[in-house]
């Protein structure tokens, strides 16, 4: 699995910045120069965390469970696509 360069890192940084405070984005972490794993924040009714990876053909967002959810060439298009990782049965109660 490739790892985010410090492009990539700036890039998370400046959309999740550019989204405004009551967005259900509400973060993100990542650990070293060039992490393997970049961790999404969202909260609706809970928080959760979802694995941000790099892949050949260019990225990749799971569930908080590490299924894959979607796949996609850039940022900015798959980053947008926390808003619609489903809801788990008991974020819905």
């Amino acid at each position: 699995m490739p790892d985010f360069s410090p492009d990539d890192i700036d890039e998370i940084d400046r959309l999740w910045r550019s989204l405004p405070p009551s967005h259900m984005w509400t973060g993100w972490a990542a650990a070293g120069d060039r992490p393997e794993i970049v961790w999404i924040f969202r909260t609706l009714t809970h928080w959760r965390r979802f694995p941000l990876t790099r892949t050949e053909a260019g990225y990749a967002l799971s569930d908080d469970r590490g299924n894959l959810f979607r796949e996609a060439g850039s940022l900015g298009e798959l980053l947008l696509a926390v808003e619609s990782v489903p809801r788990r049965a008991a974020d819905q109660a």
